[in-house]
């Protein structure tokens, strides 16, 4: 058989679908590190610059968190996808070389 001119690393692509989901995870409990701040952050002035900066994050933050499961589906799709040809792909090897004997 001749090389293959496709190589898809599937370790990569699980670790990719399971680092979007910590980072997806991360920006859905940005509310509860908001919570948390106050007793962190002895400052005031610290504690409403964080604040501030968490409240204007959380009007973006709802699309960016689609948007990442959208990526990480995509991710894992294309991972299946590539399982299931190599299985199947080996199963019709594995046939035709029974036939063969």
């Amino acid at each position: 058989m001749g090389k293959s001119d496709l190589t898809v690393d599937i370790t990569l692509l699980k670790a990719t679908e399971k680092q979007l989901r910590s980072i997806q995870g991360e920006f859905e409990g940005i509310d509860d590190w908001k919570k948390e701040l106050r007793a962190v952050v002895g400052a005031e002035r610290m504690v409403k610059a964080m604040s501030t900066f968490v409240d204007n994050w959380d009007r973006h933050r709802k699309e960016l968190v689609e948007e990442i499961g959208k990526v990480g589906g995509w991710v894992g799709s294309t991972r299946k996808a590539f399982e299931d040809l190599d299985r199947d792909l080996a199963n019709q090897v594995t046939q035709k070389k029974a036939k063969e004997k």
